[in-house]
């Protein structure tokens, strides 16, 4: 039996920890970890390729940290790091075909995990709305 929840930041992470830990068989055989899973969540396969910086924003992630996630995940076939034609300072994360399909995979196996799910429309509208107004500035 779960004790009550002593505050919203306690329930927040319990809700993150069933996710990550439901998911985790499906993120290992694709090789990934959640700091891995967040650089591919941040770059949206329909949007042109981001610089690395735009990415450790998203993510909120120091430089050292990042360089060291896409590595693996270029390692893992799932990412490009290349030169930013714009600027040559900056390198661009591009997904790689394999990695749309470990990224789609990946999120697919988060939202199946998520405790959240066995919430209805209504509800889950109303925790957005709720959500929101928690972000509103």
């Amino acid at each position: 039996m779960r004790l009550p929840h002593r505050s919203p930041l306690e329930a927040l992470y319990e809700i993150v920890t069933t996710t990550t830990r439901g998911a985790e068989p499906a993120l290992d055989a694709l090789g990934l970890t959640m700091p891995t899973v967040y650089v591919l969540w941040a770059i949206d396969p329909d949007e042109p390729p981001p610089t690395m910086k735009a990415i450790s924003e998203r993510i909120d992630s120091t430089k050292s940290n990042l360089t060291f996630t896409t590595e693996r995940l270029v390692e893992l076939g799932y990412l490009t790091r290349t030169e930013d034609p714009s600027n040559r300072r900056f390198r661009v994360l591009a997904l790689t075909p394999e990695g749309r399909e470990a990224r789609e995979a990946a999120l697919a196996a988060l939202d199946a995990a998520c405790p959240l799910r066995k919430l209805g429309r209504k509800q889950l509208d109303q925790l957005f709305a709720l959500l929101d107004h928690t972000l509103d500035d």
